[in-house]
């Protein structure tokens, strides 16, 4: 909202007759449409424009909490004071400002226990979709003389899900059209550390083993520092600013057999033209001027005549693995088999970069050139961790070959779509729909065989 625009509908506080004499109902009717025009204008706001509104400047840095202990003694401290007052008893005075006293060195404590504090997060290098991983907190007290006691981290995204408040998840968090479990941002920490005591100027770690359920992108926005101390009626937390991602990715699981079949070779192929290649391919007269080393003597004992050896050329294999993200099945199932469709895509990677397989990676978004060993596969992977299905609407071609041209020069596309790349392709498009060139030189798995 522009600031002219909160002017306007904050005008009407600034007339005197809003205030005063009969106005006064006008006033509070005015006041009431200005509340009213900034909540409309706030929930029309379009869904990507909250999510990109930066209001974390206005949220506060400190939180205040009052423990069941503490609603007791709150409780006990009325009773007391009314009765001290009722009765002016000396005695019921003085454990009324003890009590009062105790509060305020509760607040004092808790916050000299929560500062100076330095938390650090470590995640594991690789991520998998579904995987038992540690990630170790440390807690660096760096206070000279003062311990920091009973100190709960936590994610502040965790404390977001708890809460599943109505205004973040509706408004703020939910990208358009995106499915109700993504509605509401995943937490990096899924569990709390508790920490009894850090001595000052020392470090102590905490292991918590997780796993994370979906695949993608996690990221950390901060960390709440809380505390009972000293009595536990009042929990006081700091939120410290931290910022960090995980990238998790697709679950990998062990390909069948028929995959160990298909024509894959790590490195060279055996061609079927002559060339300067390792296997015969033929025998034949000796020619004048070629090398005494190609002579084959067998041949030319039994014959009387000089015989030469001739070889096969040795072909590169090209292999390309194909996931095709958009969505042609309309039924309410597709977003889980297109989640089994991206797993499958990360174990053949993973499967091809174990055999040492030169192969490409290609979607209608993503190409990843020729490549083979582990820098190849986790570039992949990568990919694969964020990769979202797409639409099947009115743009897409309905070419399959087509689909792929934004993300791949011409040439490319047209190298890969040939009999002389053999392509293992993921898709949901209907049996049938693959031009029978690309379907003869392809693996085809649809999306009801996963």
């Amino acid at each position: 909202m522009a600031p002219a625009h909160l002017a306007a509908l904050l005008l009407p506080l600034a007339t005197p007759d809003a205030w005063q004499g009969a106005g006064t109902a006008m006033g509070i009717l005015s006041v009431a449409a200005g509340l009213a025009a900034v909540c409309a204008a706030a929930l029309a706001m379009p869904p990507d424009a909250a999510k990109k509104a930066d209001l974390s400047r206005w949220r506060p840095t400190f939180s205040f909490g009052i423990t069941p202990a503490g609603g007791m003694m709150i409780l006990a401290t009325f009773l007391i004071a009314a009765a001290a007052v009722t009765t002016g008893n000396n005695l019921l005075y003085l454990i009324l400002a003890l009590l009062l006293s105790a509060a305020l060195i509760s607040g004092i404590a808790a916050r000299q226990s929560l500062r100076a504090i330095f938390v650090s997060v470590r995640v594991p290098q690789n991520v998998f979709e579904g995987e038992k991983v540690s990630l170790k907190i440390s807690l660096t007290n760096q206070k000279r003389w003062i311990t920091s006691f009973s100190t709960l981290v936590e994610d502040v995204a965790l404390l977001r899900v708890r809460r599943r408040s109505a205004w973040y998840a509706g408004v703020l968090a939910r990208p358009s059209g995106a499915p109700p479990e993504t509605r509401y941002k995943a937490p990096v920490l899924q569990h709390a550390a508790y920490f009894p005591a850090v001595p000052p100027g020392e470090t102590r770690s905490m292991l918590i083993t997780q796993s994370f359920a979906r695949r993608g992108e996690y990221r950390l926005e901060g960390i709440r520092l809380s505390t009972r101390f000293p009595f536990g009626w009042f929990r006081r937390g700091e939120r410290i600013r931290v910022t960090g991602e995980v990238l998790v990715y697709p679950s990998i699981r062990e390909v069948s057999s028929e995959l160990h079949l298909l024509p894959f070779r790590p490195g060279k192929l055996e061609g079927r033209r002559l060339g300067q290649g390792e296997s015969l391919h033929s025998i034949r007269a000796y020619r004048e001027g070629e090398s005494a080393r190609l002579i084959h003597w067998k041949a030319t004992a039994k014959t009387g005549k000089l015989m030469t050896r001739e070889f096969t050329r040795e072909e590169e294999s090209e292999f390309c693995l194909i996931l095709d993200t958009v969505n042609h099945d309309p039924g309410p199932g597709a977003p889980g088999k297109f989640e089994k469709a991206v797993s499958l895509a990360a174990s053949l990677a993973a499967h091809f970069a174990r055999e040492g397989a030169d192969f490409e990676y290609l979607t209608p978004r993503e190409y990843v050139p020729r490549g083979s060993g582990a820098d190849h596969l986790y570039r992949i992977l990568r990919l694969l961790a964020v990769v979202e299905i797409e639409p099947h609407g009115p743009e897409k071609s309905p070419d399959p070959v087509e689909a792929f041209s934004g993300s791949i020069q011409k040439e490319d596309l047209s190298r890969i779509f040939t009999e002389k790349v053999f392509k293992i392709i993921i898709t949901s498009r209907p049996r049938g729909t693959l031009p029978a060139p690309v379907w003869r030189a392809s693996r085809v798995f649809y999306y009801d065989e996963l």
